[in-house]
């Protein structure tokens, strides 16, 4: 999905480069409204808030972020309110903050596994099955693009090969 990274990013790049992330969280509310639509509300705010945790917690953390490189544009949506802490890492930050932004992931899995249960729908399973096509195999396989030419020496995504030269 990615393609070389323009000189400036506009909101539009950044548009794009969001739009499987986007599309997931649109596809988890779908779920979570059939069960019960007050749901899909919480769940997009729970989506919302998890982003800009992990814009607190990992993105100050990383080396993008400084230079305003950020192809999701977490650096620009966040105006680059969040500094670094001493002492902190981004390969010990980012844990947790992937565990935290994992919620939009996990969380629609469990109401669609529940509607399957509860009221089997052919319409879950297929929306069910989009959605894991696109959080759990496009969306990731996205986002390895944005590692190419990355100089975050302590990044768990970056290859122990790199990680071993650069240390």
């Amino acid at each position: 999905m990615s393609k070389p990274r323009p000189e400036r990013l506009t909101v539009w790049y950044i548009f794009r480069e969001n739009t499987l992330q986007i599309l997931m969280y649109i596809l988890g509310a779908v779920l979570f409204g059939l069960a019960w639509w007050p749901l899909a509300v919480v769940y997009l705010a729970i989506a919302v808030a998890t982003n800009v945790f992990y814009m607190y917690w990992v993105c100050p953390y990383c080396g993008h972020y400084a230079l305003g490189t950020c192809a999701a544009g977490f650096d620009w949506l966040s105006g680059r309110h969040f500094k670094a802490e001493l002492n902190r890492t981004f390969r010990g930050q980012f844990t947790l903050g992937t565990i935290v932004v994992g919620l939009g992931w996990f969380l629609p899995l469990i109401a669609a596994l529940y509607l399957l249960i509860v009221h089997f729908s052919w319409w879950t399973g297929a929306l069910l099955a989009i959605f894991c096509v696109v959080g759990f195999w496009l969306l990731p396989e996205s986002s390895k693009s944005h590692c190419e030419g990355c100089e975050t020496v302590d990044c768990p995504r970056r290859p122990r090969k790199m990680q071993a030269k650069a240390g």
